[in-house]
């Protein structure tokens, strides 16, 4: 990795986010590498902030009998939080401030005011440059939010790794692979992206506070009418959260049980493959699914219902503020536009940032509960050193086991019901099951010790691999040139990091768009249900594709992935299809037909202003363009980086007892803590780059704003509805269109997921097996009832046969396709009832 400019960048670059201009520069010319990511900051890696967390969670659980995780993080990350939070807030409180000089403009232009006409330009300067200090602000305390649920995330992420590492085996048999994943990769990710929407929680009272105080030197009294909608309508989204979160804890259990299943199976492939369980196991996957999806529906259309409150109140917001105090009194077009102004702000503050706010604690302390009980399981015991004895001494021990549970025992992975066992030295352990660490021959041998090479020769004189170092050398030489050929062949393959599309691909897109023009088609207030509806089924059919695929693919092709990669495609992107991908689309169609509405009738105005949108929009177009190249490429490495963290975790649960007994736990966290740092670096790139574009957009619409305000100020004559609208407007557009690209950007992020299921979609399936017919889910989905697979082939006695038989001519096998073959030309015959032993296995076949 390269050193990272931001070490020595100036404080103009930090700003402005200047110093990612190489990168982005780089990933719009050719494609990126992990070389070409930058090192991430001492203070960002995984051994300084577990070491800064894990120190004050130990000082609480020594100081307190209730310890509390959020202490601990309060402590390491409270301060610079709240300083954040105080920025955020004066940055809130700019944009409550500029109906005001809004309304003197427009009072400006009153024929009954011509006094203050003059001083409408210095008006339009000090709106202007509420702008320019709103998004100075803005984007480097969003940035810094992002930076610190980042971190919080890091260290939180190494803790539970270093937990897993110490829990007794009787915890370990209680919790799944799937379970701890679920855990990391659902529960942690909320820090990353919710942290910079928490402090709305204190920002929106007082906003509201200031914004009715200013409401009432309007309108007075009436204004409250329109407070008093709002707050109903912020009540109905409370209902409606706590809808969504009654079926969200239901719909994690069945995550939950779905993950733990589909974990099991990945980590058991081969068995599963052996005993042709390729369709009970997807059957009882997908009946679990659809009971989730049933509850994903559920809340989903909550979601949607509480997102669609905003969009259609802003209406009835201006209106029931308006009306009562116009008809009492009579009300002039400045205090029209003006409130217009102020409800815009009021109606984003309670609808949904304060509802968004709320959310996010309700999550992020759900989170934070959740690995604090994990924290505080119970650890395993090493077993006590006496110097005094050299051998190993059981007293008074009392236990009930058998050979490999007295064995456990003896590791302290077991503890005795009565009694103690001592002793003295070290322990070799072999574990009767396989495993081996993933990486090479060295590695495996050296096994994190420092390297002797007198102890390494021997190792290998003593297993005979020199041998096969030679074979594989011969091999690899013989292999070169097809390698190359097939790697220059398949290179730009790789390169690819767009959609991918295949003929089993193009229709779910067409679906996908199909369920995108159904929202423009319908009318009312129901017309996005159609959209969700239409992505949640399309999920469904894609997850019980991948899964089939999965199931059906040869192992040659399971080979060459890692069980973590293959449960964040379970996990993560089946998540982002459920849950994210319906709803931002949705936000994105609704935010982009309202910036169009408004570019029309502003130009339709002032067609001025029309030649200040073009070249906005081609701005926006060729920025757009100019960042995707780069950001696509970021987001496919941060994914690649996240899979080797859940591979490393899954790889340390398989050989947790070898790790223990040899003391590796310090050189496998320093591994894990590895993994993290490659993936810190690509996230937190990729943070900086989507700033440094958000930012220059805000530009562009700053610069656009400007544009508007002074063509409309010295070009309108006596016209202050007409001035009125445009700058409302104009306003309108500077948030709305914001909010549109955030949309934009995170639709094509999101469907990096897709892309990804399309990927095993789309692997190849086994020859000699058929396709599987599709089958309708049971509608009792409960793991509890017998899954029951008739045999036809009984009922056909003269197809069954009467004894089993294997006959093997000319078997070639090999691990991976074009790999070195592992077994060649072998051929054998075993009869009925014959028993044939093998070096690794037993055989048995019997007649039936």
């Amino acid at each position: 990795m390269q050193r990272s400019p931001l070490e020595k960048a100036s404080v103009l670059s930090k700003l402005f986010f200047s110093w990612t201009g190489p990168i982005l520069s780089k990933g719009y010319r050719q494609r990126l590498e992990l070389s070409d990511i930058y090192q991430i900051p001492s203070a960002d890696s995984a051994d300084n902030l577990s070491e800064k967390l894990e120190r004050e969670w130990d000082r609480e659980l020594a100081s307190k009998k209730n310890p509390k995780l959020i202490n601990a993080l309060r402590r390491c990350f409270f301060w610079r939080f709240m300083f954040y939070g105080i920025l955020l807030y004066l940055g809130e409180v700019t944009k409550s401030v500029q109906p005001l000089l809004l309304g003197r403009i427009i009072a400006s232009y009153d024929p009954d005011n011509k006094q203050e006409r003059s001083i409408a330009i210095y008006l339009a300067i000090g709106l202007c440059l509420l702008f320019v200090m709103r998004m100075l602000l803005l984007h480097p305390v969003i940035f810094g939010l992002h930076h610190i649920g980042m971190q919080m995330r890091i260290a939180m992420f190494s803790l539970i790794y270093k937990k897993t590492l110490k829990l007794s085996s009787r915890v370990l048999d209680k919790i799944s692979i799937g379970q701890l994943i679920s855990l990391l990769s659902n529960n942690l990710n909320k820090f990353d992206e919710g942290l910079a929407l928490a402090h709305f929680v204190w920002i929106v009272p007082l906003q509201v506070a200031l914004l009715m105080g200013l409401l009432w030197d309007l309108l007075q009294a009436s204004a409250f009418c329109g407070l008093a909608f709002l707050i109903v309508l912020a009540l109905f989204q409370a209902v409606l959260g706590r809808m969504m979160m009654k079926y969200r804890d239901q719909r994690a259990g069945k995550i939950n049980e779905r993950l733990v299943i589909t974990s099991e199976m990945i980590e058991n492939i081969q068995s599963v493959k052996a005993y042709c369980w390729e369709e009970a196991m997807e059957r009882m996957i997908e009946n679990i699914r659809q009971t989730e999806l049933k509850l994903t529906r559920k809340a989903a259309y909550v979601r949607y219902f509480n997102s669609s409150a905003f969009f259609f109140s802003g209406f009835f917001v201006v209106f029931l503020s308006v009306l009562p105090y116009a008809l009492i009194k009579t009300i002039i077009l400045r205090k029209i536009f003006t409130t217009i102004s102020f409800c815009i702000v009021l109606r984003m503050a309670v609808t949904r940032q304060f509802p968004w706010a709320v959310q996010t604690w309700y999550d992020s302390l759900g989170a934070i509960n959740k690995i604090q009980d994990f924290l505080q399981k119970q650890e395993y015991k090493t077993l006590e050193y006496n110097l005094t004895t050299t051998e190993v001494v059981m007293e008074n021990v009392t236990a009930f086991w058998e050979e490999t549970s007295l064995l456990m025992m003896i590791m302290g992975e077991l503890e005795p019901s009565e009694g103690k066992i001592k002793h003295s030295g070290r322990i070799s352990f072999c574990s009767q099951f396989s495993w081996i660490m993933p990486g090479t021959i060295k590695e495996n041998i050296i096994f994190g010790v420092s390297y002797d090479e007198y102890r390494y020769r021997s190792v290998i004189k003593a297993c005979q691999l020199e041998e096969v170092a030679v074979s594989l050398v011969v091999l690899w030489l013989l292999n070169k040139t097809a390698s190359q050929e097939k790697g220059n062949s398949t290179q730009s393959i790789n390169s690819s990091y767009a959609v991918i599309f295949t003929n089993t691909s193009t229709y779910y897109v067409f679906y996908i768009y199909v369920g995108v023009a159904d929202t423009l088609l319908a009318l009312g207030f129901f017309r996005g249900l159609p959209l969700v509806h239409t992505l949640i089924t399309v999920s469904k059919i894609l997850h019980r594709k991948m899964l089939r695929a999965v199931l059906q693919a040869p192992m040659s092709t399971l080979n060459t992935l890692k069980a973590g990669g293959i449960l964040n495609r379970f996990t993560k992107d089946i998540a982002i299809l459920d849950d994210l991908l319906p709803l931002t689309i949705f936000d994105f169609i609704q935010l982009l037909l309202i910036v169009i509405g408004a570019v029309v009738v502003v130009s339709a105005l002032q067609p001025y202003i029309f030649l200040a949108t073009v070249p906005v929009i081609a701005a926006f177009i060729t920025l757009r363009a100019y960042f995707l190249h780069t950001s696509q490429q970021l987001k496919q490495l941060e994914s690649e980086g996240r899979s080797p963290i859940f591979t490393h975790l899954v790889t340390s649960l398989k050989g947790l007892w070898t790790l223990r007994a040899f003391g590796r736990q310090p050189y496998f966290e320093t591994l894990f803590h590895k993994a993290l740092n490659l993936h810190t670096a690509n996230w937190f790139l990729y943070l900086s780059t989507l700033r440094w574009f958000q930012m220059r957009m805000e530009i562009i619409f700053v610069i656009f704003f400007i544009a508007v305000t002074f063509i409309s100020i010295l070009t309108t004559g006596e016209g202050e509805g007409t001035i009125g609208i445009i700058l409302t407007l104009a306003m309108n557009i500077m948030g709305t269109l914001q909010w549109a690209v955030n949309s934009s950007i995170d639709v094509d992020s999101l469907m990096r997921s897709v892309s990804r299921v399309f990927k095993f979609i789309d692997m190849p399936t086994e020859e000699s097996k058929p396709p599987t017919k599709s089958f309708k889910p049971s509608k009792d989905a409960q793991l509890s009832k017998v899954l029951i697979t008739e045999n036809h082939h009984v009922r056909e006695d003269d197809i069954w046969p009467s004894g089993g038989q294997m006959t093997v001519k000319d078997l070639t096998a090999k691990y991976i396709d074009g790999g070195n073959a592992i077994l060649e030309n072998i051929s054998f015959s075993i009869s009925p009832g014959q028993r044939v032993s093998f070096k690794y296995s037993l055989l048995c076949l019997t007649c039936v």
